[in-house]
């Protein structure tokens, strides 16, 4: 016989910061105007992450950015683009400049291996 597993809730990254459903008890996309004004005054009066330059690929004019598991196997660092899990793409350092890929900065939250790509330096 198998042992059932309890189900875990999973907490939020920050446990300073309340949970958008938790707070207002229903999807963003369920809100009516007052309660989305609302929840918009709340999120800006959050405490926000710190954004530094980080390296991005445009390749044929799509950005490709760093992700933050850079190291996704074989050690291999991987930019991905814009779309979900069935439509982006994912390609390797080495493969970015084969296509012919232009390096360029964007500010984004700190990734632990960018600083390794060539070509690149944190301003």
């Amino acid at each position: 016989m198998g042992v059932k597993k309890k189900a875990v809730k999973a907490e939020p990254e920050n446990p300073k910061q309340e949970s958008v459903s938790k707070k207002y008890g229903k999807d963003i996309r369920d809100m009516t105007e007052e309660e989305l004004r609302k929840f918009r005054e709340w999120l800006h009066s959050q405490e926000k992450e710190t954004t530094i330059p980080q390296p991005v690929f445009y390749l044929r004019g799509v950005p490709y950015l760093p992700m933050h598991r850079g190291d996704t196997g074989g050690g291999v660092q991987r930019w991905v683009s814009p779309g979900n899990e069935f439509t982006r793409k994912i390609y390797s350092t080495t493969e970015m400049y084969e296509f012919g890929a232009k390096l360029d900065t964007m500010m984004l939250w700190k990734r632990s291996w960018t600083e390794e790509v060539k070509g690149w330096k944190p301003h």
